[in-house]
């Protein structure tokens, strides 16, 4: 996963015009979201630490029984905070005690990264999946939508697209020695592995720092707003890149009807419509439908 990148770098790319491939990605989306989508043109950006699994973005820690490296890690700690080692710390380091403070220390940096520092856009390379649409769409009542990630943001900046990668998943957590594994490699690990459970999802994602979406929001590409009460980060699209809108199997006419009236702007007459459709297989049939 490419993160942690100043803007210009390869988290974003630009598009070489003439290239025709669109790299098209799925957002599922219940019912009061995606006329929000479709009326704002912004896509909600939560904290790392708003995902559904506890352990997502999270790494097994631990500290092997090096004294020395836990002496000179713990040095580097408190050197950090400007502190000063108390007297007792040899004892500390025997006892065990030292090893709990580099334990947690690295548990709350984690956490407050999670919760303070780092956003996620997480989408799917797929819009046919039963379990998503059950999850993240009012139970097939909401719909999918289809974003071109290589051109989500306009024709006149310098950046046009977000390269979005895929997660890796495994059965193990990422391991993280606290006492040498401190590289950005180890960290985009973390931030880029999922459990094997939810592999169905077939996500892509990335992560945007704070400080990248202030550097965004002076281009007018993001905006920081309140949302139930929470200051939140929006990603605003290109009209552009919003290419497709799937119905779900149940969604109701009053939604189709209002999301028909959203796709008639000027900026979004392009958007094709698709209803999802049962097959003989557990995998659903899109199939492309008049507005």
């Amino acid at each position: 996963m490419r993160t942690l990148r100043a803007l210009g770098d390869c988290k974003y790319r630009e598009v070489i015009l003439g290239i025709l491939n669109m790299n098209i990605l799925y957002k599922y989306c219940d019912q009061l979201g995606i006329v929000k989508i479709l009326g704002s043109l912004e896509l909600k950006l939560p904290y790392i630490s708003e995902v559904n699994d506890p352990l997502e973005c999270s790494a097994f820690l631990y500290c092997p029984n090096d004294k020395s490296a836990m002496k000179a890690r713990y040095f580097s700690v408190l050197a950090h905070r400007n502190m000063l080692p108390s007297a007792d710390y040899e004892q500390k380091l025997e006892n065990g005690e030292i090893h709990k403070i580099l334990e947690n220390s690295q548990r709350e940096l984690q956490k407050h990264w999670n919760q303070q520092k780092g956003c996620l856009l997480s989408v799917s390379k797929t819009a046919q999946n039963t379990v998503m649409w059950a999850h993240y769409t009012d139970k097939h009542k909401g719909v999918v939508i289809g974003i071109d990630f290589d051109s989500i943001f306009p024709d006149k900046n310098r950046v046009r697209g977000i390269l979005m990668d895929p997660v890796d998943y495994s059965e193990q957590r990422p391991k993280v020695n606290i006492l040498t594994d401190i590289s950005l490699e180890k960290f985009q690990k973390v931030l880029s592995t999922k459990s094997v459970d939810w592999s169905y999802e077939k996500e892509f994602r990335t992560i945007f720092l704070v400080d990248d979406l202030e550097k965004l929001q002076e281009q007018r590409l993001s905006c920081l707003r309140d949302f139930r009460g929470k200051q939140t980060w929006f990603l605003r699209l290109n009209p552009d890149s919003i290419r497709e809108i799937i119905f779900g199997l149940y969604t109701e006419e009053n939604l189709k009807s209002d999301i028909r009236k959203l796709i008639e702007r000027p900026e979004l007459q392009h958007v094709r419509l698709y209803q999802a459709e049962e097959s003989e297989t557990y995998t659903l049939n899109l199939v492309e439908i008049k507005k």
